[in-house]
């Protein structure tokens, strides 16, 4: 390795642990908006996070940051070496931001918390004329992107790469093909039985918040926060600073929400933050393993019987379950019902959301469909797939967050991550005795497999490298 490569990695380094410190602002910003900013400051908040974002945008697009990436050569360095890692990325971040201009970027962040807060107003009053202005800026700006990044399929492949650079829609779509035709065929087969009246819970939301924050302690032995919000989200603020959310309509999305969170938070607690901050190694692989821990702790260990057989009398503390037995509970929680809802749905119909938004995505971005189509196309999607019409725009186009925050490309890594999820299970438990630590309410050997295998090793992998290094499959 050359003295001159030496100093420039240096250099490019401070650089990007300064503007990390920046992101954090922005992560602390974002937080605000959802948990317990006044409306009313939307515009406001919208000019602050634009102010930050062009600033670092600019920042990582400058001549100087130019010379000092095309400086540096990979080869100069081990393969998977925390400097070979970093420099990849790096390269790979630029030739991206270099092709976008920061008043793009400037102009897309300041309008995410408007268009927030009008998801919000919207999903309140069931009324998508109210997000349909925001929504259509924001589809604007993305296929504006597009065509600044270009693609070699198709134009929804360059969103997909701000979550996965290493699958492509047609990769996803020959996984997703086979899972959709099979899902649909149950439902049309076992409708009538799959239909069931909801049980409902009476709670008293402060309490379901105090079991919900000791699931959150038992579980990971951190002190990670958990505020209640519309839509459930992680963030991360700083190193160790790990805050949560969830929302308490209903019990089992309390739970659940919290669950799912949860795994989210923990794995970035443990990303090696402290001893890399500021450089690619310390961030996530991707979404589609960061939902597969997500995904993990919700469904594999939060929906089985050794966890209940635990935490079921710690929750009839907080919760008047008189009426139903652990059992009972537990098959409640794990029943296949056509639930509209995304957030609210089963193991067995959440794929099939999935490939809906998918499906979806996929025409707004190749094949151009107006936004006042969305709506009528989201509900006749939906009613092939589950046989059932949403009744209003919060149980269909309304329901998630996402693309009111520009997050086109990141639903199909929920199916993704609940692949990998299931390809982890195995892997484990050829190594541990999950299921009977989890019934003694022990997690930290489980938590130490995590670790060692995906949290701990950052960005060092790609999804199919991280995949194959742990479960010897694809």
């Amino acid at each position: 390795m050359l003295k001159t490569n030496s100093k420039n990695y240096d250099k490019l380094l401070k650089i990007n642990q300064k503007l990390a410190h920046y992101e954090s602002i922005l992560s602390l910003l974002y937080w605000d908006d959802r948990v317990c900013m006044n409306p009313e400051s939307a515009p406001y908040r919208g000019k602050q996070i634009a102010i930050i974002t062009e600033y670092i945008h600019k920042a990582k697009t400058s001549k100087t940051y130019s010379n000092l990436v095309e400086s540096l050569n990979l080869d100069d360095y081990p393969k998977y070496s925390p400097q070979w890692v970093n420099i990849k990325w790096w390269k790979y971040e630029y030739e991206r931001n270099k092709k976008i201009p920061p008043k793009l970027i400037s102009k897309l962040s300041q309008l995410i918390p408007e268009s927030l807060q009008a998801w919000e107003k919207a999903k309140k009053e069931k009324k998508f004329k109210i997000l349909k202005p925001y929504l259509k800026k924001i589809i604007q700006i993305n296929k504006e992107m597009i065509q600044k990044w270009g693609y070699e399929q198709e134009p929804y492949e360059a969103l997909v790469k701000n979550y996965e650079i290493d699958i492509t829609p047609k990769q996803i779509e020959t996984i997703f093909c086979p899972l959709q035709k099979s899902l649909i065929q149950i439902i049309k087969k076992y409708q009538p039985t799959l239909s069931q009246k909801p049980q409902t819970f009476n709670f008293d939301q402060h309490k379901l918040e105090q079991f919900c924050k000791y699931l959150v302690k038992k579980i990971s032995n951190l002190n990670i926060r958990l505020d209640p919000t519309t839509h459930p989200f992680a963030t991360t603020i700083s190193p160790f600073d790990i805050r949560i959310t969830t929302r308490y309509n209903k019990l089992e999305s309390a739970i659940f929400g919290t669950l799912h969170e949860l795994g989210h938070g923990l794995y970035d607690y443990y990303l090696p933050q402290h001893q890399y901050f500021g450089q690619p190694i310390s961030q996530s692989v991707s979404l589609s393993i960061h939902e597969s821990q997500s995904r993990f702790f919700e469904n594999i260990i939060g929906r089985s019987l050794p966890f209940w057989k635990y935490f079921y009398n710690q929750l009839i503390k907080y919760v008047d379950l008189s009426n139903i037995t652990l059992e009972k509970f537990v098959k409640y929680i794990n029943k296949i019902d056509l639930q509209p809802i995304r957030t609210e749905a089963d193991e067995f119909t959440y794929n099939l959301h999935i490939i809906l938004r998918f499906e979806i995505e996929r025409k707004i971005f190749n094949e151009n469909i107006q936004i006042d189509e969305l709506p009528e196309l989201w509900n006749e999607l939906f009613k092939q797939y589950f046989e059932y019409y949403p009744q209003d725009d919060s149980e269909g186009i309304l329901q998630d967050i996402h693309w009111a925050e520009s997050l086109f490309g990141y639903f199909p890594t929920y199916t993704l991550g609940n692949l990998i999820a299931a390809q982890l299970l195995n892997t484990i438990s050829q190594k541990i005795n999950i299921y009977q630590q989890i019934e003694n309410g022990q997690f930290q050997e489980i938590i130490q497999f995590l670790k060692e295998n995906i949290y701990l090793l950052g960005k060092t992998y790609t999804t199919n490298e991280l995949v194959q290094k742990i479960t010897n499959e694809q």
